[in-house]
């Protein structure tokens, strides 16, 4: 009985500790350098406004966008869901600056890093056309 118990603390340590280290790799200041939407044949590339600035990601979950004009500040979180179709990385930024009015909320329905963790790709489903963001670690 008492393996039993200690196996399973061992094996729930080790799911938070996995889940840890991935939150973990998106602590930092990362900047917005393409967005898109994703066609069938191409990329729609837009503007979002935040490109100029840094987005500063801190580990107890506060978050904050400073550019040469704005500074909006809030939190983040990261998790992991299921679906029918496989398991997807969620990431949730909410960014405010109440005295001019400026309210920031993604909501990336899956994302991923690329390019030994430098990169975040981050996405936004949508039945015609999915929604992609690009993050560059600086």
């Amino acid at each position: 009985m008492k393996s039993s118990i200690l196996i399973l603390v061992f094996i729930s340590s080790i799911g938070i500790s996995c889940r840890k280290n991935f939150e973990d790799r998106i602590i930092g200041e990362w900047k917005l350098v393409s967005s898109y939407r994703q066609r069938t044949f191409d990329r729609d590339h837009f503007i979002t406004g935040y490109e100029t600035g840094v987005f500063s990601f801190n580990d107890n979950g506060t978050a904050r966008y400073i550019s040469t004009t704005d500074t909006l500040n809030g939190t983040w979180d990261a998790d992991r869901y299921s679906t029918g179709d496989g398991t997807y990385r969620e990431l949730t930024v909410q960014l405010f600056n109440f005295p001019r009015n400026q309210y920031l909320a993604w909501e990336f329905d899956n994302f991923n890093f690329r390019d030994n963790w430098n990169e975040i790709r981050a996405r936004e489903f949508s039945y015609s056309n999915d929604r992609v963001y690009e993050f560059r670690r600086q």
